[in-house]
């Protein structure tokens, strides 16, 4: 992410091949990552955990946009002046492009697969709930849900569960895994890059930067925790769920609450607060996730 930053400082990343950059990376580069990582992956053999890990995505995302949208409103936030926007950026943990290099470095590709099963809940999450609460539920865009990596998924557990991951030739495992292994790397310095646009652009409202920042970096982790913790969770479920409640806000809903009528200003201000913040609570709050969970 700092590569990037630096990248467009130097103009070496300028602006405008963003979109291609992002279209490349959503429609070939994460496909590829997914189709890899869920076809033939032993921890996915149980769909009732793989059907629980997407509705518990979407479970937790709901709850949380829902919570951080009446504390704006406690704040003092108006809607219309970013207390919807607030919710929503607050709400949406990081689920891809930082979780995915984090989840695969502490425990291995296997378990980006169920990431990825957890993920397609966010995801409808995103595109109903979360769009919902900026243009009203009877306006969100149900269908964007129906993106590549959603369909991915589907795909990649259809070919997983029928048994032809096995006829897959090794020559086509390795072209999906070296075009996989490129999206991490793009995205986290598209996201660099991004950051790096956004900084000195607004003014800073300590009481919206530090109310984000204690929410998605402390009080929404432990209830995600709290909630797993009760829950009948594989032990690879509980992995994603600990690396999940860490994430500061995801980089997207700047994009959405721009597309969709939200205040660009508290966006831009969440995801720099959040992110921020979590270069020093990540460590602290997987430690304490896997030791709360029960992890090792």
């Amino acid at each position: 992410m700092f590569a990037g930053g630096v990248a467009r400082g130097l103009h070496w990343m300028p602006q405008e091949t963003d979109r291609g950059i992002m279209l490349l990376t959503v429609r070939l580069l994460f496909p590829c990552l997914i189709l890899e990582r869920i076809i033939g992956n032993q921890a996915l053999n149980n769909p009732s955990q793989v059907l629980l890990a997407a509705a518990l995505g979407f479970g937790l995302a709901v709850v949380s946009i829902l919570i951080s949208y009446f504390m704006a409103r406690a704040l003092g936030m108006k809607d219309g002046a970013g207390a919807r926007t607030f919710g929503l950026c607050t709400g949406f943990q990081n689920y891809g492009f930082v979780a995915i290099p984090v989840t695969e470095a502490l425990f291995g590709p296997e378990l980006i697969g169920v990431l990825f099963t957890f993920s397609v809940g966010v995801e409808f999450a995103m595109w109903t709930m979360g769009v919902g609460l900026l243009t009203g539920l009877g306006k969100a865009p149900w269908r964007q849900a129906a993106n590549p990596a959603v369909i991915s998924t589907l795909l990649a557990l259809l070919v997983h569960y029928s048994g032809l991951g096995v006829h897959i030739p090794a020559t086509l495992h390795t072209f999906l895994g070296n075009l996989g292994a490129c999206a991490i790397p793009l995205s986290l310095l598209l996201i660099g890059g991004s950051i790096a646009d956004l900084i000195g652009t607004e003014s800073i409202r300590w009481n919206v930067a530090i109310t984000s920042a204690v929410m998605r970096q402390i009080l929404l982790p432990l209830l995600m925790l709290g909630i797993a913790a009760c829950l009948p969770l594989s032990h690879e479920l509980k992995q994603v769920i600990c690396i999940q409640a860490a994430m500061p806000a995801a980089v997207f809903t700047i994009v959405l609450a721009r597309h969709y009528g939200g205040h660009a200003p508290t966006a831009v201000l969440v995801i720099l607060a959040t992110s921020f913040a979590s270069l020093f609570t990540i460590p602290i709050a997987i430690q304490f996730g896997m030791k709360f969970l029960g992890l090792s």
